[in-house]
This record gives C-alpha cells, structure tokens and sequence, in this order.
C-alpha cells in the first residue's frame, strides 16, 4: 500500500492494526516506521521498502562538454553551469526540471531548509521565504534554452527524453533504476547516477535533501481469514522476505542491513551504477510529503503549480493560493477528526 493510502484507509478503520506484530525500531528506520503509520501513531501497515530521489545523467554528453561528472560536491550552481556547457557542445537538453513533485521541486525545497509542511503537518510552509525561494529557482529553470518547458513534458517525459538521446539529467527514484538497465540495454555504460546537488545557500541546514518513501504491506481490518493474513505480513516483516524482496531487484528493503542484496541484482549488467552514492543519501533523507487531508489538497497543488509554470498566474500569486489551499484542507480535516 502507498504512503498515500495508509491514513486515508486508516483512519476510517479499514486497515488491520499491526502494531505489535514485529519490533519494527529493531530493524526499520524512522522513515520506513512513519511511513506505515496512522495519525494516531499505531502501525497499519509492515515496512516493505525503501527509496530516495537521485541525480541520472549521461556520461558521454558530460564528455562531450568536457565538464566533470556530478558528484557530492555540486551545488545548484553546477547543475546550471553544467546544463549549458552541455546544450552548447551538443545542443541537447542539460537538466530537464519537470513539474513534479516527489520527483522535483520538493527535493529542492528542503534542501533550501524550507519545507512543504511544517513539522506537525498541520499547516503548508510555502509562506516561508526558503520554500518560496526554492520553488522559484526550480520554476525559472524552465526559462534556459537547455530546459525544456512544461508542453514538452506533456508529450514527453524526463525518462523517456533521457534515454532517447535528448537530455543530459534528471531526477529518478531508485525503485525505477533496474527496470531502465533493463530496458534500455544499447545505454548501460553510457549513464549513471549521483547524489543530489545541494542548495549552494540554505536557510538552515548543509544544503542537502532528498525524499525518501516507502511501500507497506497492509491487510483489511475486518476480512475473515485475519489471523492468517498476520501471520502472512509477520514474516513479510522479518529478514528473510525482505532479502527475498532485495535480492529480486525491484526495490531496496526497507529491513536495516539488506541494503547490498538490492544492489547485487544490478550484477547481472556488466556495468555498476553508483549505487552507493543512493544508500549515502539515506543519512539526510526527508519523509515523504503527507498528512491527511493531502488527498483533498493533492490535485489543487498540481494545478496551481501548472499554472505558474505557463504563466497564468503570478509566482508569488500561486504561492500563496497553494498556501492556502493546505492550510484550510488540513484545518477542515482536523475539525473533522
């Protein structure tokens, strides 16, 4: 189950209490236990996996440009000198900044020591200036010629651009980089990954960020074979599932420790991503984005943030609509509780 649904479902009592089925802080981290949890703090779901956001780029266009490969040392700075050094040699696209949020601006937002929500999620943080900063940086990447803008994502996205040949970088979570190894055998060699650049002047904080999120394994509440069902997610819980799960690749387990059974499956490729540069990012991670009344406030974002992108409406304008859209969504919901 996505983070997405475990408070919607949860609260309204659909899903099985797992608490005290597993000693999760034995074995899981703070993210991977928030991520399973209800508002009330109780377990509705078993930690599958794990995952964070990471720079994909491709190594014969940084050649081309005679510029460094990414590294921990970039800052926003590099990713736009590095973009046009790239759209110069090659006339190809540099970094593709897609309006996306897990995929996009939000890693951009903490890593400026802003945030999408305050820490107690019950209120929007796109009234802080290192938030409105960073949403803005991320928006007027779009006006370089080495971006492509928004109608261009409409037809294509950043994947689909990357590995045709057309751009040099973009955001990918770790859960889809097997799969693209594997589906586009003609480019294994020809890219790699990176940690994210850091924001060259935060507000507070080094400057790094990522998102981290997380799948569950959830049941219902109130099915007739319950006792089953538990037994069934108390082994998906324990280490041997979890390295059932890493060592078929799909995503990395969320267990504390398994972590190089993900990576091995990328064995198989003859070339080996830089894997390691994903599992440092875990030192820094942000929680995936949630609380929940999101599910009502989700869709307005979106829509918001594409009307900044096309100009129909002014930045700062949209901002503070996107502010308010939260604040009163989550107020209601709250009232409501």
């Amino acid at each position: 189950m996505h983070t997405d649904q475990i408070l919607y479902y949860s609260e309204f009592g659909m899903l099985a209490d797992v608490t005290d089925l597993f000693p999760y802080e034995d074995h899981y981290s703070e993210i991977s236990i928030s991520n399973a949890q209800g508002s009330d703090g109780r377990m509705y779901g078993v930690p599958k996996d794990k995952d964070n956001v990471c720079l994909v780029y491709n190594r014969n266009m940084f050649d081309a440009a005679g510029v460094d490969y990414p590294d921990e040392t970039w800052t926003w700075d590099d990713l736009v000198s590095a973009s046009q050094a790239i759209y110069d040699a090659t006339g190809n696209y540099g970094y593709m900044a897609y309006n996306d949020e897990q995929l996009g601006y939000h890693n951009f937002v903490y890593q400026n020591g802003g945030c999408i929500l305050t820490e107690d999620k019950t209120k929007g943080g796109f009234d802080q200036p290192a938030t409105r900063d960073a949403v803005k940086f991320y928006v007027d990447l779009q006006k370089n010629d080495w971006c492509p803008n928004q109608a261009y994502f409409a037809e294509t996205t950043p994947g689909t651009a990357f590995f045709s040949g057309k751009g040099a970088m973009f955001l990918e979570g770790s859960w889809n980089l097997l799969a693209e190894m594997t589906n586009y055998p003609d480019m294994v060699g020809q890219w790699d990954v990176a940690v994210l650049p850091a924001a060259p002047d935060p507000v507070s904080g080094d400057g790094r960020a990522t998102i981290s999120n997380g799948l569950t394994y959830a049941t219902g509440a109130h099915g007739k074979h319950l006792d089953i069902a538990l037994d069934v997610l108390k082994y998906f819980a324990g280490e041997e599932a979890q390295r059932i799960q890493g060592e078929s690749g799909a995503a990395i387990p969320a267990y504390e420790g398994l972590e190089e059974t993900w990576i091995s499956a990328f064995d198989q490729f003859g070339y080996q991503l830089d894997l390691e540069a994903v599992m440092s990012q875990f030192d820094y991670c942000i929680q995936y984005v949630n609380n929940s009344a999101r599910p009502k406030w989700k869709s307005g974002v979106v829509d918001i943030m594409t009307s900044i992108y096309n100009g129909s409406v002014d930045i700062d304008t949209g901002l503070d609509q996107i502010q308010n859209l939260i604040n009163t969504e989550t107020a209601k919901k709250l009232a409501d509780s």
